[in-house]
């Protein structure tokens, strides 16, 4: 695993076995295929020029992800976070003082067209308010022209979507960022989340 760290960014390229990203991907059109998730506009009413891709929850106990090489491939999702969680906080090791969790692994599809278009912080009110560090997993590569870029506002840096890279940084105000449009002809595929105060 190649790891990088710049600006509180951290990127972790091959956390997973060879075909892993692209089983997540044919589990995640399986499922849509089957009702599963919802898009922003149903599930927010988030006007599409703001917010636009569509979402899975996988680890709410009501979706099966198959099997990857006979191993639970939500398991394997976690097992690898942790792995960069604990590089992540080798680094930031202020942050083993506290009890921090990682349990959400939410799918995403975003289409040729959209993107999330507003700088945002994940950290927020309410439940929001417990987030300590956001992690995405890009399944999917995607070319320079096609974008889909992640942004971070006052780093003043761009992610392109890379297969198989974890990203982990602060939900804070701080790492303001944003999932610039996709174009082309290729959908972005991520599995993202948050570390939350226990």
């Amino acid at each position: 695993m190649k790891v990088e760290h710049k600006d509180f960014i951290a990127t972790y390229t091959g956390v997973y076995p060879d075909g892993y990203c692209q089983h997540l991907i044919n589990e995640f059109e399986r499922l849509a295929n089957n009702g599963a998730g919802s898009n922003r506009q149903n599930s927010e009413k988030a006007p599409s020029h703001i917010k636009n891709d569509y979402q899975i929850m996988l680890n709410i106990g009501v979706h099966d992800a198959g099997k990857f090489e006979g191993k639970d491939p939500i398991d394997m999702f976690f097992n690898g976070l942790q792995a960069c969680y604990e590089d992540y906080t080798n680094n930031f090791s202020v942050l083993k003082e506290a009890k921090i969790r990682g349990t959400v692994m939410k799918m995403q599809r975003t289409d040729p067209g959209g993107g999330y278009h507003i700088w945002h912080g994940e950290q927020g009110n309410g439940k929001a308010s417990e987030r300590v560090l956001v992690y995405m997993l890009y399944l999917n590569s995607l070319k320079p022209e096609s974008a889909g870029e992640t942004e971070f506002l006052y780093q003043r840096t761009r992610l392109n979507p890379v297969e198989n890279t974890m990203v982990l940084w602060p939900a804070a105000y701080t790492h303001a960022h944003r999932g610039n449009t996709v174009f082309g002809n290729t959908s972005k595929y991520i599995v993202t989340g948050w570390f939350f105060y226990d």
